[in-house]
């Protein structure tokens, strides 16, 4: 029991004061404190303390010790890891798991291997993990009967595995994977058959492209362009169609790894927007402005919407001026987009923007009324109006 109060540990870290770090760490104070003593003993290098806190009587002492250790790369801590795998609590057997993955000792398969018959869903997945990261085939096999584990965790995160092994022996049990009930594991499979680059994954994936999750979708559209396959590039380009902006992105992304050229239509427009290009669309003029408003009142992505408003703005089209002062006022819309509007709509200059935007001075996102300020002054100077004054919706 420590007397007279509650001990700084701060400020003995500072004094690099080891003794009395250590008494903490030894004593019944509060695990909280404890485990603050020993984070301290771990910034301090103080390796063999930390390396006996995986015999402590508290749980969630060991557990941290044993996250410290896989970040140490100290060959000591293997032989204590490994016995960490046999504790009585789960939560110091998962920590073990992780840390002698992260230790890269291929010495460690063979304990760990032996964790996937531990009653706890955690633990197996923490070892599916680590053997992904040691890379050795003589744990495919054994990860392979884990895609029929009864978690979902441990079925995901053996199934990332293999594709870090990279085993091509694996591809079969991955395409089964695809099919798995659970979306969190058919994201894992198709990004590890994506690891793989076999073309035997082509159809299963492009199967995927229209997924209810939208993870999935997201996940297949990457791994298509890392196969590599002509096939995938017209469904590709229909994914750049999906409302969400991440398989948008990834359908662009695999598009450019494909080498695919955009047309100058909605799914060029929408290409461009996806990766970040907005001077691109805004290169492709106005057969694009019509595209770009679809997809500035339509999409689901707050930040697709913003790319179109901020393009629309580039081109200069007055035919945008309605769809932009719809979003502007309409306090459903987020304020990122609505803020994009309002800057589209000061860098198109049309006077019947006037009115909204000075609606827009009473909004109430701070940011939202600035750049209505900023675009009624860009407005009035284009309109020969540079005295005009713009009223504070400041409350």
């Amino acid at each position: 029991m420590l007397r007279f109060g509650r001990p700084n540990v701060e400020k003995l870290e500072g004094k690099r004061d080891v003794v009395r770090l250590t008494r903490v760490l030894a004593s019944g104070s509060q695990v909280e404190l404890r485990v603050e003593a020993l984070r301290a003993l771990i910034r301090l290098g103080e390796q063999d303390l930390v390396i006996g806190a995986l015999g402590d009587g508290s749980a969630e002492v060991r557990a941290e010790a044993a996250r410290a250790l896989g970040q140490s790369d100290d060959v000591r801590a293997e032989l204590p890891l490994v016995s960490a795998l046999h504790d009585d609590d789960w939560h110091v057997r998962t920590a073990a798991a992780e840390a002698l993955g992260q230790l890269g000792d291929s010495e460690a398969e063979e304990p760990l291997l032996a964790e996937f018959e531990d009653s706890n869903s955690h633990v197996r997945a923490a070892v599916a993990e680590a053997l992904g990261r040691l890379g050795d085939a003589r744990a495919e096999d054994p990860l392979v009967r884990q895609l029929c584990d009864d978690d979902r965790l441990v079925r995901a995160k053996a199934a990332e595995a293999l594709g870090q092994i990279g085993d091509q022996q694996a591809i079969g049990p991955l395409l089964a994977a695809l099919s798995d009930d659970d979306a969190y594991v058919r994201e894992s499979a198709a990004r590890a058959v994506g690891c793989l680059r076999d073309a035997k994954a082509i159809e299963p994936l492009l199967a995927l492209l229209t997924d209810s999750d939208f993870s999935v979708r997201a996940q297949a559209a990457e791994s298509l362009g890392k196969v590599g396959d002509a096939r995938a590039l017209g469904p590709l380009v229909e994914a750049l169609g999906d409302r969400r902006y991440d398989v948008c992105r990834m359908a662009a992304r695999s598009l450019a790894r494909l080498g695919w050229r955009p047309g100058c239509n909605e799914y060029g427009a929408r290409y461009y927007l996806a990766l970040h290009m907005i001077d691109r669309a805004v290169e492709m003029g106005s057969c694009v402005v019509k595209p770009l408003i679809t997809v500035l009142l339509e999409d689901d992505s707050h930040s697709m919407r913003a790319a179109a408003a901020r393009a629309l703005g580039e081109i200069g089209d007055e035919c945008a001026v309605g769809p932009l002062i719809a979003c502007l006022n309409n306090a459903g819309v987020p304020e990122v987009v609505r803020i994009a509007a309002a800057e589209a709509l000061g860098a198109i200059g049309d006077s019947s923007a006037l009115r909204p935007l000075r609606t827009a001075l009473l909004d109430h996102d701070a940011e939202v009324r600035d750049t209505a300020k900023q675009a009624l002054a860009q407005i009035n100077v284009r309109l020969g109006w540079p005295g005009a004054t713009v009223r504070s919706g400041s409350r």
